[in-house]
């Protein structure tokens, strides 16, 4: 004769998940603990804003440490009377068991509602007086500083450095890595081809949208040579987590030689597999991608697409979610959309076809 197995009882086992809630919760709030503290030790942020790279954005950093400071004591004297009534007004153990006792009403207490009323609004006051002036200071457009105007589109950022006294030479266009002289101001010209975008920077300034059929001004300056990350802060679309960029900030003599190298058109290759990937890139790309000195007309109907005058030249593409190197580009060729959302439409190519606009693009430097 067979046995039931021996089941627990549904009142026992509500006995036991009484008895262990209070391990769960216990252990969810320390699992909770751990995360947060984990998440604040990061050894390499490339995009901490607590580290500025720039007077514009020591000077939020300036701002936000006594705010911060100011906001930690707010919570703590908040938290420590909460705390305080908790203990002060729970029931007591040794309390007999019987019908809910009401407590004392009161109605309200005339100076004690005054004084939470004008405390908090003293308190932002107080930070109003320091915050304002930054505010107006970051917002200042610089008289004496390098323009560029930027683009923001579905999802990369464009670059055009218009004819100025800062380049003593012609425009030109370049597409997701900015780039910079150090210990100078830049002036930034913004706007946006379609959605609202924000552009950040956070070591050389804080946020700043981006907004279609608005010029927008922002401005940057590093104090060191070096390159700095950021990225789009206004949620865009599908690759909206993918709209990265990167602000190279040069020394005197590698910000003039970036000029030149810019300012120069391509060079039409000659013979061999880059030859035939010219040709091929005139039927498959020159709708909308620009070289300047070669293809410099575009279809009045295609998407934005990135200038690629001197592709080469940049260590990133397709909004800097990619590495600019073999592998990547001819991945990029065989699916362009490894980034979701491109609004690029190649069509299936070949593998010797890819080879070919490989050799031909890697001529553009």
């Amino acid at each position: 004769m067979s046995r039931r197995p021996n089941w627990p009882s549904p009142r026992g086992s509500a006995t036991l998940a009484a008895v262990a809630r209070p391990g769960v919760r216990r252990l969810t709030v320390l699992l909770v603990g751990l995360a947060l503290v984990a998440a604040a030790c990061a050894s390499d942020a490339p995009q901490d804003s607590l580290d500025p790279a720039g007077p514009d954005a020591r000077t939020i950093d300036n701002l936000f440490g006594p705010v911060m400071v100011a906001a930690l004591v707010v919570l703590v004297v908040v938290q420590a009377l909460v705390v305080y009534a908790i203990l002060k007004f729970r029931r007591r153990p040794d309390q007999a068991e019987g019908p809910e006792e009401v407590p004392a009403q009161v109605h309200g207490n005339t100076r004690l509602e005054i004084g939470w009323t004008i405390l908090p609004a003293l308190i932002l006051a107080v930070v109003a007086i320091f915050t304002v002036p930054v505010i107006f200071d970051l917002d200042e457009e610089p008289k004496d500083a390098l323009t560029v105007d930027v683009v923001g589109q579905k999802y990369w950022w464009a670059y055009r450095y218009p004819e100025q006294e800062h380049m003593d030479g012609p425009e030109f266009t370049t597409a997701n890595e900015l780039h910079i002289p150090a210990g100078q101001e830049v002036l930034l010209r913004l706007t946006s081809e379609d959605v609202i975008h924000s552009f950040w920077a956070p070591r050389l300034n804080g946020k700043r949208d981006v907004v279609p059929g608005r010029e927008q001004t922002w401005k940057l300056e590093a104090d060191e040579p070096g390159v700095y990350s950021g990225q789009c802060a206004e949620f865009c679309g599908t690759s909206h987590a993918n709209m990265r960029l990167k602000v190279v900030a040069h020394d005197e003599q590698g910000w003039q030689d970036w000029l030149d190298d810019q300012q120069r058109p391509a060079e039409e290759p000659q013979s061999g597999l880059a030859a035939t990937g010219f040709d091929l890139f005139g039927q498959r790309c020159a709708t909308c991608h620009r070289v300047d000195g070669s293809w410099e007309k575009v279809a009045e109907d295609s998407p934005p697409a990135p200038n690629l005058t001197h592709l080469f030249s940049r260590d990133c593409f397709a909004g800097c979610m990619f590495d600019l190197n073999r592998n990547e580009l001819e991945a990029w060729l065989r699916n362009p959309q490894r980034k979701a959302g491109s609004l690029m439409v190649i069509g299936q190519l070949s593998e010797s076809e890819i080879d070919q606009l490989y050799a031909y693009l890697s001529s553009l430097e």
